[in-house]
């Protein structure tokens, strides 16, 4: 006999719409960075050329290692601050702020790769700019999450409902940013393969 119970559909996790938030205010950074790029005055935007043909430069006269160095160092910056926003309880409005201003500044560096460079530098930029930004946004938007999580767990836990009640694992929270740290590298390690492998057809497109 076939059984016609109706069982219930589980409802999507609100921490699935968290991560919704958080990607979109990666993106909005991104169309902001590029924006706010279009709207800058003549000094500006020469003062952003040059910050973009030193990491050009960079790239072409860096090793590897330097390259792997200098791709985890910006993002593990944010990654830290994401880390210990989380040990405070009003800190959620700073940490949905974090992918946004990650997308702010990779927006702009697009921006300056075109203005610079014209067409040439939007391909260049599928090879220095977008693997590593795609991959680090990833992990800053799930480092945003669990910083928020976290925050929301002690605000419950000291002055919520549940106030008095069981503290959040701060070792379960410290082990999730080692993780998280360890793809950030990964990323840093998998962008420096791409723009060695891709060196000859980039710097060619760029005429450097």
């Amino acid at each position: 006999m076939t059984d016609k119970r109706n069982f219930p559909v589980p409802r999507r996790r609100k921490y699935d719409r968290l991560l919704m938030l958080l990607s979109v205010m990666y993106f909005t950074g991104v169309v902001l960075g590029t924006v706010l790029y279009c709207t800058l005055d003549s000094d500006r935007i020469d003062i952003l050329d040059g910050m973009i043909e030193n990491f050009v430069s960079g790239r072409i006269l860096n090793s590897f290692g330097e390259t792997v160095v200098n791709s985890f160092a910006g993002a593990f910056f944010m990654l830290a601050v994401c880390f210990f926003l989380g040990f405070c309880i009003i800190a959620g409005p700073a940490e949905i702020l974090i992918p946004l201003f990650r997308g702010l500044g990779t927006g702009t560096a697009a921006a300056v790769m075109y203005g610079r460079y014209g067409l040439s530098g939007a391909g260049a930029s599928a090879f220095l700019i977008v693997p590593e930004a795609v991959m680090s946004a990833f992990v800053l938007i799930m480092a945003a999450r669990e910083s928020i999580r976290f925050s929301a767990a002690l605000y419950r836990a000291s002055v919520g409902k549940n106030s008095g009640g069981e503290c959040p694992d701060v070792k379960l929270y410290f082990t999730k940013f080692v993780i998280l740290c360890a793809g950030l590298a990964l990323s840093s390690v998998i962008d420096s393969i791409v723009t060695f492998a891709s060196a000859g057809l980039w710097t060619g497109l760029l005429g450097v």
